[in-house]
């Protein structure tokens, strides 16, 4: 069993051990204050064809053939509340078919890292800025001429260092969200420097999301190279590239099990410049804490609340709650209230808050403006003013 698959499949194993609770995070949805967010994932890209140096699409030689396999790993983490940082790690095995020698080559790629900073939401925009730094974890043979150039070896990639800064916008209106990201990347091999983008729509279900969208690379032709260096490459264009570039559409869908997100991705580049055309096929798991939340500091923050009551009375749709405080024990119009289900031995899960809209001499009626949990709001329930 090749190596990649068996770390791959370690890493799977973890999902049963680590507690936690996966969500589907746009670009610009960084993690929660002290939470983190593990993800490993497999692909498969095959070649069918190559793109030339002015994008004229080119068919593989008879039996020629060119398979990637990538495997990542990723582990982020919520410095704070709208900064996150993150490390990362790929594994890369490659086979091909070239001038009838079968080739294959297998090893650790790169590392690096990303940190991410978001910004005060515009509505229902979030947005968010990042930069990132990748370095191969392996140096290519320059060969003096094509003939010198083994059929037997093949190059794991470009080698070099990789840096960019990106900028993320997510619009969430559920069941939509809208996600896109524009970078300038420099990458490695002394390729032109480029702009990378992304535009993605997700329709969410329960647990279930559909998405959608187009990914690429727009080269900013800044290589001006007659001929590049001479490398193992095999029958592909995709590395050693002079002003690449590609447009892919993709489709996907994530599915929740309790504490974790599985993620399915099928995309096909259908256009480009020195690079390949083909299909690839991406599976990832992703598994998340929830840090530090609204929620989690408003329970925090419990002994801080001046006002202690009971839930008496819900209306039938369960948006106005009627609590057994009011003006005698200082309660004001407009005053917030968070509303707890509590139990004999000490349990505190927030359910919801409100403001008061209402009020008499030892009563007052909330209207609740947010659900933390789906639990139906009764008679009992604590009621605690701030």
């Amino acid at each position: 069993m090749p190596k990649f698959l068996i770390s791959f499949l370690l890493l799977l194993s973890l999902s049963f051990t680590i507690q936690a609770a996966a969500v589907h995070r746009g670009g610009a949805e960084l993690l929660n204050d002290k939470a983190y967010s593990i993800n490993v994932g497999a692909s498969l890209f095959s070649s069918t064809a190559i793109f030339d140096e002015d994008g004229v699409e080119k068919p593989l030689l008879d039996g020629d053939s060119f398979k990637m396999i990538d495997s990542d790993f990723k582990i982020s983490y919520g410095l704070s509340s709208n900064l996150e940082t993150s490390l990362f790690f790929k594994w890369r095995n490659i086979t091909a078919v070239n001038q009838a020698h079968s080739v294959s080559n297998s090893g650790p790629e790169s590392a690096g890292g990303e940190a991410k900073f978001s910004f005060v939401p515009v509505g229902k925009v979030r947005y968010a800025l990042g930069v990132h730094y990748r370095k191969t974890l392996y140096t290519n043979t320059i060969y003096p001429s094509q003939a010198a150039v083994p059929v037997d070896s093949i190059i794991l990639g470009d080698d070099g260092t990789e840096y960019g800064v990106s900028l993320f916008a997510t619009y969430n209106n559920h069941p939509w969200k809208i996600d896109s990201k524009v970078s300038y990347v420099s990458p490695p091999n002394d390729l032109s420097s480029e702009i990378q983008y992304k535009l993605e729509g997700l329709y969410f279900f329960s647990k279930l999301s559909l998405l959608g969208g187009v990914e690429g690379i727009y080269s900013l032709s800044r290589n001006q190279l007659i001929q590049k260096p001479w490398l193992a490459r095999g029958p592909s264009n995709i590395f050693n590239s002079l002003n690449r570039q590609y447009m892919a559409p993709y489709l996907g869908l994530n599915y929740t099990f309790d504490k974790f997100l599985l993620s399915l991705k099928g995309e096909s580049i259908v256009s480009g410049r020195s690079t390949d055309k083909g299909n690839l096929v991406g599976l990832g798991i992703t598994w998340s804490s929830a840090g530090v939340t609204p929620e989690s500091e408003k329970i925090e923050s419990f002994k801080e609340y001046h006002i202690d009551g009971s839930v008496l009375k819900v209306s039938a749709r369960g948006n106005f709650i009627k609590i057994d405080q009011g003006l005698s024990t200082d309660v004001e119009k407009g005053a917030k209230f968070d509303i707890y289900q509590t139990d004999y031995f000490g349990g505190n899960i927030l359910v919801g808050s409100g403001v008061v809209f209402e009020i008499g001499s030892d009563w007052a009626v909330i209207k609740l403006t947010k659900k933390y949990k789906e639990i139906e709001i009764r008679p009992g329930f604590a009621a605690r003013g701030y």
